[in-house]
């Protein structure tokens, strides 16, 4: 089958093409981030050792991690799919509050992060 007997590429531009195509390669990759995301939840639910979490920080500090990685997938799903300035800040903010819960960073590194959050807040207030 050619591209010419293709209903929805017939009469578009070169421009509404690879704007058509660009279309369909994010909801490809929304689809796997989709999907990873799901196996990656069932595989920390069944995976989980409840008695560790109590005793282990290590332990607690890896399945926070795992967790938060699952949430920003699925955030930057609704990134691709929204198009709004919403939800690119929603990203911003939990990759960033991500790092500061989950590496033990220095203080230093602590504020700046508390800075960003506030700017990003800011911005999605005021823009």
């Amino acid at each position: 089958m050619s591209i010419k007997n293709w209903k929805w590429l017939h009469g578009l531009s070169v421009q509404k093409k690879l704007t058509r195509a660009a279309e369909l390669i994010e909801l490809l990759l929304g689809v796997i981030i989709l999907l990873h995301c799901i196996v990656s939840t069932a595989g920390m639910v069944f995976r989980v050792n409840v008695i560790k979490l109590f005793y282990n920080t290590a332990y607690l500090q890896y399945q926070l991690s795992s967790a938060c990685l699952i949430i920003i997938g699925v955030e930057l799903i609704m990134m691709i799919t929204s198009y709004s300035i919403d939800s690119v800040v929603d990203v911003m903010l939990l990759a960033v509050s991500r790092q500061m819960i989950v590496e033990h960073t220095a203080p230093l590194e602590n504020l700046l992060t508390v800075i960003s959050v506030g700017l990003l807040f800011l911005i999605r207030k005021y823009l």
